[in-house]
């Protein structure tokens, strides 16, 4: 979307707009040297104040960046929006939780499932990566499933995620974001199968196990580094769990106007989103502190991702963003830089541009 926010916008002097704008653009935290890549749009053909020179800026920042970024930002209030290569599909990590959310919460609504409903953790729920819940003792724990989807989000729990996702179907997610116009967003695997799949290992032998002997197979299994290599890249490249910036901040946006679901519904999830723990560096790295931010991050390999809701001061609306990266090697630092930069030049541009109407605040 290019249309010039100035005539619906306060007025804004143009040096005051492009001395914060030439900031953004030079914060310490992505200094490195500018790539050799075609610059689109041009920052000194851009007018200031407009949703083309902020996709100029943040194309810029792109540019610096050693790998691909898929990035969409949109005003929810006003629809003022960006993008950089907004319609790519890239691996989507933990932030594929945030569709199955959705569709768990659709459950609730229906009435099949409530959110107080017990659920017991067993030991062939337990797997790998991150969270908590495979570090406890299991038989031994029931939680509401409130709680586990909470466990899913605020702290990326794995076990917790394949829980959901045994229950809801990968499948069933994917048909909800269709249903909902999302042609760009598929959920194919619980995270058990996508890591072994980046890894280049067999799922079935471990399909249906304890984590002890998850842990004890993968062990056992003996690759060359080629063969890992050639694994990883397979599964950078796959169209599996992918899904475009454009279509996961659509999604955020019908969350957040309560159109994904009922408006019950939504507030849940944002209640859930709003409780993050993950990725300080990343989407909410240089916003001011104590910056409302509803989100939910993703890595794995040289994939890292933060997608969710930024809330500007003083009535001034919200901003859903979506940041999925691929860099050419692991560099986490880099790519959290890279995220925290675009976040905090969106964020300023709509603050001294979004207009002055009651919202979320």
């Amino acid at each position: 979307m290019s249309r010039s926010v100035n005539t619906i916008l306060p007025a804004l002097g143009t040096v005051a707009i492009l001395v914060i704008l030439i900031a953004a653009i030079t914060t310490p935290a992505m200094a490195q040297a500018p790539r050799t890549a075609a610059k689109i749009p041009v920052l000194s053909t851009t007018p200031p104040g407009t949703a083309e020179r902020l996709e100029a800026v943040l194309q810029e920042i792109v540019e610096r960046f050693p790998g691909r970024i898929g990035l969409y930002a949109e005003h929810i209030e006003s629809g003022v929006a960006a993008g950089v290569d907004p319609d790519s599909p890239f691996g989507m990590a933990s932030t594929y939780k945030v569709p199955i959310l959705v569709e768990m919460m659709a459950r609730v609504e229906s009435g099949e499932w409530s959110l107080d409903m017990p659920i017991d953790l067993t030991v062939r729920d337990q797997h790998i990566g991150s969270g908590l819940l495979a570090d406890l003792w299991a038989p031994g724990l029931t939680m509401s499933l409130k709680n586990l989807a909470t466990m899913m989000i605020i702290l990326s729990d794995n076990s917790a995620t394949d829980m959901l996702i045994d229950r809801v179907g990968a499948a069933e997610v994917t048909a909800r974001m269709r249903s909902l116009g999302l042609q760009n967003i598929r959920v194919d695997r619980t995270t058990l199968e996508l890591i072994l799949d980046y890894n280049g290992i067999d799922y079935e032998p471990v399909a249906d196990v304890s984590l002890a002997e998850i842990v004890a197979y993968r062990e056992q299994v003996s690759m060359t580094s080629e063969v890992i290599a050639a694994a990883r890249e397979k599964f950078y490249e796959g169209p599996e769990d992918k899904a475009t910036a454009r279509d996961m901040t659509a999604l955020l946006i019908m969350i957040a106007e309560g159109r994904a679901l009922e408006r019950e519904s939504c507030d849940v999830i944002l209640e859930i989103l709003e409780r993050t723990r993950t990725g300080a560096n990343r989407l909410r790295g240089l916003l001011p502190p104590g910056t409302r931010l509803a989100h939910k991050t993703g890595t794995i390999g040289r994939i890292l991702d933060d997608v969710g809701i930024i809330y500007l001061p003083d009535g001034l609306g919200r901003v859903a963003i979506s940041v999925f990266t691929l860099a050419d090697a692991p560099d986490d630092e880099r790519a959290e830089a890279a995220i925290a930069d675009l976040a905090r030049t969106v964020y300023d541009f709509f603050v001294f541009n979004a207009p002055a109407a009651e919202g979320p605040h």
